[in-house]
Parts: C-alpha cells; sequence; structure tokens
C-alpha cells in the first residue's frame, strides 16, 4: 500500500463503541496479570481438552515464571504435526501489554467460537496454532503492577548503575498512591526541560539557546531508595526482550552498526521463541503483535523493497489488504515507510534502521510469512482535534518522533479535555501536574500521561475493539497458509497381468504456495513429496518418492494448479497400498486404496 492510500484509510472518526460483531459476552475486557493469565489459559484447555493444550515454552529471563504456549487445534482431527500452522506472539516488548492481551483474547476467540463460526471452526479443524501469549511476562507484570518480584542483581543485564555494590535497587515507582508511576517535574535554573507554548503540561526539551525560564529537571515517579541523594539512578531490568537480537541483519557489513545485545541470540527470551519455532517446521506465518501506531507491519526492517522477491510482495499485499478492511490499519514496509531514511546513504549505513528485528529473522532465514502488527494510534484523535502544524504528507506513524511529538501530544490533549469524564476511557488519559512534597526533592508536581492511553488502550470498549478486530484478521490470515490434498487416485491394469499403473493427482489448495520465494532463494524450502507405500508382496521399479520442488497455491481463484505421480506396480489384485503426500508447510494427506479393476 502506498503512502497515499494510508492517508485514505486513516481518515477516521474516533469508535468509543465496540462494534456489532461482538459476540464475546461474558470476557473481561482488562489488563490481566501473569496469574490471571494463566488461569484463564489453563480455563480455556480445561474446557475445551480435545482443542487446545497449554505447554511451557521454558521458564523467563528471571527464571521465576513460565512463557506460556497454549496450541488450538483439533485432536481428532489429525496430529498437529500433520497440519499447517501459524505461529502468534504477543507483548515482545515489555511495556507494549495490550499484544499479551490480544493474544490471550485470540486463544478465548478461537475456542469459544467453535462450532458457531463456520471460519473458526474450519481454522481449528484443518490447521494448528501456537499462540505464545506473553514473550516477556515479567517484564509485562512490572509494566501493569509496577513491582519487579524477582532478585533484581541476579537476571541478565543487571548491572551497579551508582557503583554501591548492590544491581537495580533503585528505580521508578508510584510514591503518591494513585497506582500510576508518571513523571515528576521540579523547577530548576540548571534543568533541560520547559513547558511547550502550545500546552503548558506538556514538557519539552531546552534548547541551548533558551535562557528565560522557568526550567525543570524531570524524572520518573520515584523516590531515594537507596539512600544516596539519587532517585531512581539504579532501576533494575525490566525489559528482556530488545527485537533487535535476532540473528538477520544483526550488523552491518562493517560492524559499525548493530542489533542489541553483544551477539545474536543472547537474549535468553528471544533464543526461546527462535527455539520454539524452529521446533515446529510446519509452521508457515508468523504475527506478532506489539504497540503502538495502528499499523501491519511487514519485512524488510533493514532492506528496502527493491530487494523484495516480487511473488512474495504480491502475497503480502493481498492478505494484509484483508487485515486493512478488518481493522483499518495500513500496510507499510518497516524500512521504507516506517523508518527515517537519509538521502544517499546505503542501508547499511542508514542510522535509524532497525538490525536484527524478529520478522526479519523468521522472513529472511526462515522463509516463513511473517507481519507485526503495532496495536492501537492516536491518530483518529488527532484527525478529530486537526493536525496544527503537524507534516501532513504521511500519516502520523510515519511522522518522525509521532507521539513524542508536543504537537501531537498537545492535539491528544485537546482531545482529551473534550472527553474528559467519558466512561470509555476508565479513568485514564492525562493525570495533570499535582503538588507533591518530596522527601528528597522538596516540592515538586506529579503529572503525565497514564499508562493506558498513549502506548496501549484503557481497559474496556477501546481495547476490546483492538483484540476483537485482530482476532477476527487472524483467523482470515491464517487459513491462507498452503494446505495439500491428494485429489485422486487412478489404478489402471497392464492387460491381464499383476502389472498395475497407479496415478495420483495432488494440489494444494490452500492461498499461499508452499514454500515462499524467500524460502527457495535462501535455499530453506523443501520438496514437497509424494509417495507409494507398499507391503512385501508387491514391487515396483518407480522410485517410491516424487518429489514437487513446490506446489502453487490458489490465491482464491478458481483455478487449481494440479500435480501428478505415477508408479508402475507389480502384485496380485486386492494388494492394498497407501498414498502419503507431505508437504512441510502444506501439510500431510494419506489415502489408502485397494489395486483392483
Amino acid at each position: 500500500m502506498s503512502i497515499r492510500s494510508c492517508c485514505a484509510v486513516l481518515l477516521l472518526g474516533v469508535v468509543l463503541v465496540p462494534t456489532a460483531h461482538s459476540q464475546t459476552s461474558g470476557y473481561d475486557f482488562r489488563y490481566h496479570t501473569y496469574a490471571e493469565s494463566t488461569a484463564l489459559l489453563e480455563g480455556l484447555v480445561r474446557q475445551y481438552p480435545g482443542l487446545a493444550r497449554l505447554y511451557s515454552i521454558g521458564k523467563s529471563a528471571t527464571g521465576v515464571k513460565e512463557i506460556w504456549c497454549i496450541e488450538i487445534g483439533n485432536q481428532a482431527t489429525g496430529a498437529a504435526e500433520d497440519k499447517p500452522a501459524t505461529y502468534f506472539d504477543g507483548n515482545q516488548h515489555a511495556s507494549e501489554v495490550t499484544g499479551g492481551e490480544t493474544t490471550l483474547f485470540l486463544a478465548h476467540y478461537l475456542l469459544t467460537r467453535y462450532g458457531s463460526d463456520p471460519e473458526v471452526t474450519r481454522l481449528v479443524d484443518t490447521r494448528v496454532t501456537y499462540i505464545v501469549q506473553r514473550a516477556d511476562p515479567d517484564g509485562a507484570e512490572v509494566y501493569m503492577t509496577g513491582r519487579v518480584d524477582w532478585d533484581p542483581g541476579s537476571v541478565p543485564g543487571a548491572s551497579d548503575a551508582d557503583g554501591d555494590g548492590i544491581k537495580g535497587e533503585d528505580g521508578p515507582e508510584d510514591i503518591d498512591g494513585d497506582g500510576e508511576i508518571l513523571r515528576i517535574r521540579s523547577e530548576d535554573p540548571d534543568g533541560g526541560w520547559k513547558v511547550y507554548d502550545g500546552d503548558p503540561r506538556i514538557m519539552v526539551r531546552r534548547e541551548e539557546s533558551d535562557t528565560g525560564g522557568p526550567f525543570y529537571r524531570v524524572i520518573d515517579e520515584g523516590i531515594d531508595n537507596d539512600g544516596d541523594g539519587e532517585v531512581n539512578e539504579d532501576p533494575p531490568v525490566t525489559g528482556f526482550i530488545s527485537n533487535r537480537n535476532y540473528p538477520a541483519f544483526w550488523a552491518s557489513a562493517d560492524g559499525r552498526f548493530r542489533g542489541g545485545g553483544d551477539y545474536p541470540l543472547q537474549e535468553h527470551n528471544s533464543r526461546l521463541l527462535v527455539d520454539f519455532i524452529l521446533s515446529k517446521p510446519h509452521i508457515s506465518q508468523i504475527e506478532s503483535y506489539h504497540t503502538t501506531s495502528g499499523i501491519h507491519l511487514r519485512p524488510y526492517a533493514a532492506r528496502p523493497d527493491t530487494d523484495f522477491p516480487p511473488q512474495d510482495l504480491q502475497d503480502y499485499s493481498a492478505i494484509l489488504a484483508k487485515g486493512t478492511a478488518i481493522t483499518t490499519y495500513p500496510v507499510a514496509s518497516v524500512y521504507n515507510d516506517f523508518t527515517t531514511i537519509q538521502p544517499g546513504v546505503s542501508p547499511d549505513e542508514q542510522p535509524g534502521v532497525r538490525h536484527g528485528v524478529f520478522i526479519d529473522w523468521s522472513y529472511v532465514h526462515q522463509g516463513l510469512f511473517s507481519v507485526t502488527t503495532e496495536l492501537w494510534t492516536m491518530e483518529p484523535f488527532v484527525n478529530e482535534m486537526g493536525w496544527g502544524d503537524i507534516p501532513r504528507d504521511k500519516p502520523l506513524f510515519a511522522v518522525p518522533g509521532r507521539y513524542n511529538r508536543p504537537d501531537a501530544q498537545a492535539a491528544v490533549l485537546a482531545w482529551l479535555d473534550a472527553h474528559r469524564g467519558a466512561a470509555e476511557l476508565s479513568g485514564q488519559g492525562f493525570s495533570d501536574w499535582k503538588p507533591f512534597d518530596h522527601p528528597t526533592l522538596g516540592d515538586v508536581e506529579i503529572g503525565g500521561f497514564t499508562r493506558y492511553w498513549l502506548r496501549n488502550p484503557p481497559a474496556g470498549p477501546f481495547l476490546q475493539k483492538v483484540v476483537e478486530d485482530q482476532a477476527r484478521f487472524a483467523v482470515v490470515q491464517a487459513l491462507t497458509t498452503p494446505s495439500v490434498k491428494i485429489r485422486d487416485v487412478t489404478v489402471q491394469r497392464d492387460g491381464n497381468s499383476d502389472r498395475w499403473d497407479v496415478t495420483v493427482t495432488v494440489a494444494n489448495e490452500g492461498y499461499l504456495d508452499t514454500s515462499m520465494e524467500q524460502a527457495r532463494r535462501a535455499n530453506v524450502a523443501k520438496p514437497d513429496q509424494v509417495t507409494i507405500e507398499i507391503p512385501a508382496a508387491a514391487a515396483t521399479e518407480s522410485p517410491r518418492t516424487v518429489e514437487f520442488p513446490f506446489m502453487r497455491g490458489t490465491r482464491e481463484s478458481s483455478y487449481v494448479s494440479l500435480y501428478r505421480a505415477s508408479w508402475n506396480l507389480v502384485g496380485p489384485e486386492g494388494t492394498r497400498v497407501t498414498i502419503v503426500l507431505r508437504s512441510e508447510k502444506g501439510g500431510t494427506d494419506r489415502r489408502q486404496l485397494t489395486i483392483n479393476d
């Protein structure tokens, strides 16, 4: 989708009421802690034992929590490994907790609608869905509760920032008891902040030429926990996936530009995700839920579209257009549309390029159809209030600075002012600056945007709209996997002898090819195979397995590409044989037959 068409999609009003498609009475559209999420997942598996399994893919980086995967598929219609599969995860970034709620609701959606929703039922019967509910459960827990429930000094990346011999003992916290960790501002002639002319509630960086004041010091809410006179100077590590530590494009050719960590897959949780996906070779699609911007992002993150395999690009455009029709989110390349690019600089040397990104690894290295959806967006609110001086030649997601821009924040604040007290906001939005007597800093003010607004929607209707729309598209998306079938088997006798010509016709009835063009380019695509299994009393001189480099998908056309294999078989009439069609990404199909006229 072009930037121009993105703009057309996004000029929408704000919807405060869930859409009519909602059939989720009884579901609590709020943010769930680790214990609550675990209980809900366990409850779903108890309620639907033939459709779901719950297991851990490993302990989190802290060793305190499990990283749960719920596997959804009708166990009565075949083994999971014989079916095409799609993988979903949420909350790779600690603060992007909407992702974890989207995956949690998706599990609920698929299981509770099974048997009543034809498309959900078809998905659960014919395919497997792997949902890693929270990829960083520890970071999400801190974001939601403000509590660190592990030893800060024992986790990867822990540091002693203040040199007192203790790691991570002095971080942000809620000191005024309002349930939020906001910002503290205090007047300081040497401070690096000032109020924004367009709205004094917004703080902006002081310019070197600014001399008039007043100026402020601005920090996260917190106190001096270790008695050294400093506030928040030694915070604990509270995020364990950077989404910059995956192997693809982790470093530029000369090593000057790098992703996260000292080497690829150094991050414990990231390695667990990679190991899990590699253990399930029938996965052909990846969807990772993040926040924020309201957009479906596709590869590449570190390369321009000029390098993109043409057929794959067409498939991305077509499938994600289905997503736009449901979610209203436009489609963009991470590199081309979501990154500030400096003209005349090579991709390897672009300072704003994201190295080591998850969907670059899963697409470029593994050849999987991979998407990151950035949930939730401020664009409708800015649209309603007016863009003012914000550049309008791009959608808001592509404007440098996005929600850190004071003019964008001012428009959002104007919208919140106009809707102050609305039940749909669930008390979230912006907390006006309030005086507070700080035990170390003295007279200060505490305020700022609340936990659930700029980055994550408030609980209730806003969250409901996001997760329901994503669940609807998830079903559509997962049903585009390849799906191979044996169409026909014919047997013809050679005269009156015990020689038989066996011919099988097979097809890929799914939307996508059985391997993406990138998978074939990277030499990771396995050929599809059709095999004849015969008893000891029969024989054939033909190769028992016939391979096809790949099988074309239908792309919803009425035309289906057919593939044939033939064997000359010697054996008595009544011989039982089995035809097995195997496709790594398209599943397995079998047919037994008796050789006769």
